[in-house]
């Protein structure tokens, strides 16, 4: 359970005060009606089509992903149903979810924040870290995907509405690097894990993915939601010339004894899958 039930902390009026006044948009209704078609066990692929079928914007993306280099079809897929056999359940509640979250996000361009750029490091962190969880923790594949993709959710709302005194952390952190976390905490008495999980309570997102998303740079959640892959992943920046990915690897060799090349192995056809999915997927 997160801090904030604890101490009776409304994320509605912390997010307003963080947010100097922003009112939050609500999570889409639709998405939050084909998501629970998703996770109920009575429902099939032709249903879950039907379900998907209601947000013909959804419903092109699940498509176009479905028949993307992610997936590698031998044939295209045609129709939804298709489409929720090729992609599975699992994967699929991660790419709506994370559709849902993205119509939700700030659009505009704002100083540190490019949604373009945004999205495409999300992308990366989001199946970098997929395939890191085939190593390290594989019955969580997806929901390591999911948390990743998600993880810095909080970041383009602090960019756009706190700028002022936010600016310099990120500044800070894209030029010099380091852990976004700590440093946003020298200046800050919250960090963007926390702001996330705020975010996460007041759209209904998944509990288990909220928790993964809280605890993505060292927060104490359970040791279930603590997932290495998205830890690590966390340490990937948005900028090209100091990425972070050399410490990402020495990292997944100090403390999960990932060999060197076994991860470097990943990283470009992770890359050329994520270049697909932040193009469609927003």
């Amino acid at each position: 359970m997160f801090s904030f039930f604890k101490k009776k902390i409304s994320p509605k009026t912390e997010l307003k005060k963080i947010l100097k006044g922003y009112e939050l948009p609500s999570f889409p209704a639709v998405v939050m009606q084909i998501l629970q078609k998703i996770r109920s066990p009575y429902s099939s692929a032709a249903t879950i089509a039907e379900s998907l079928a209601l947000d013909p914007g959804i419903s092109v993306k699940v498509l176009r992903i479905a028949n993307s280099a992610a997936f590698s079809p031998t044939k295209k897929v045609e129709n939804l149903t298709q489409a929720v056999a090729l992609v599975g359940i699992s994967q699929l509640e991660s790419l709506v979810l994370g559709v849902g979250v993205a119509q939700g996000m700030p659009r505009q361009a704002c100083q540190w924040h490019d949604p373009a750029l945004f999205w495409l490091a999300s992308a990366k962190r989001a199946v970098l870290a997929s395939e890191l969880a085939r190593y390290l923790c594989p019955a969580k594949e997806s929901e390591c995907f999911t948390a990743a993709f998600l993880q810095d959710l909080a970041l383009p709302f602090l960019a756009c509405h706190r700028s002022k005194d936010y600016g310099p952390i990120f500044e800070k952190w894209h030029l010099e690097g380091g852990d976004l976390a700590e440093l946003e905490r020298e200046k800050l008495p919250w960090d963007h894990t926390e702001v996330a999980s705020w975010i996460c309570s007041e759209w209904g997102l998944p509990e288990n993915i909220a928790a993964a998303i809280r605890g993505h740079h060292g927060a104490e959640v359970p040791d279930y939601q603590a997932l290495a892959p998205v830890r690590l992943v966390a340490i990937l920046r948005e900028e090209e010339t100091n990425s972070g990915m050399d410490e990402l690897i020495e990292t997944a060799g100090t403390l999960y004894s990932l060999e060197m090349e076994k991860v470097e192995a990943m990283v470009a056809p992770a890359f050329e899958k994520a270049k697909d999915l932040a193009r469609m997927i927003v």
